[in-house]
């Protein structure tokens, strides 16, 4: 994972990023802040590479970086899991940054809000891109807060979690997965030993 080629991230910020290289000594500090400037630098300036990208990169050459979605929509052909969950978590990210967790956890309709316009206009530039004509952008989310704190006490106090919450506690590296791992074994060891 970090000893890819250079890309928006280097490999030594994607060491750093994941924990695997630690700035220690005397000038710590300002290896430190120099890392997470240079990382915000080319990540503000990869988001600006992409308008490039959008408009000018060719379909053969979009075809072979990211292969092609057949039957409707159904598969994804020549993509590995590695490329897939890159843009799924690209546009986790993406949407995150424009602020889709607090439209989220308020409830609220999503008209008019930051992450509505640019939802709508990026659908647009998209559909624009293969000739297509977005007329509307419907954007209908239900979520609910769980709450990492109260998640990690329930784990603390060996309360039953359901598997949903567990998931949620590795996916948020609030906890460390061998441990979720560990609770989902007594927990299964528990049902065995119940339906006996």
């Amino acid at each position: 994972m970090t000893g890819r080629k250079n890309a928006m991230l280097t490999t030594e910020d994607r060491r750093w990023l994941t924990g695997e290289k630690v700035y220690e000594g005397q000038h710590a500090k300002q290896q430190r802040y120099q890392r997470r400037r240079d990382i915000r630098e080319r990540v503000y300036n990869s988001m600006l590479d992409f308008s490039i990208l959008l408009d000018e990169l060719d379909d053969e050459e979009w075809h072979e970086i990211f292969g092609e979605i057949s039957d409707g929509g159904q598969h994804w052909q020549n993509a590995d899991e590695d490329l897939q969950a890159g843009v799924r978590d690209g546009l986790a990210f993406l949407l995150r940054t424009i602020g889709i967790a607090a439209l989220m956890r308020d409830g609220q309709t999503s008209e008019g809000t930051v992450p509505e316009r640019m939802f709508t206009t990026a659908l647009r530039r998209a559909g624009h891109r293969d000739g297509l004509l977005v007329d509307a952008v419907s954007l209908d989310i239900d979520a609910t807060d769980v709450g990492i704190p109260e998640l990690l006490e329930g784990l603390q106090s060996d309360e039953p979690l359901s598997a949903g919450s567990l998931y949620l506690l590795m996916e948020s590296g609030a906890v460390d997965t061998d441990v979720v791992q560990e609770c989902l074994r007594e927990q299964l060891s528990d049902e065995e030993l119940e339906g006996v």
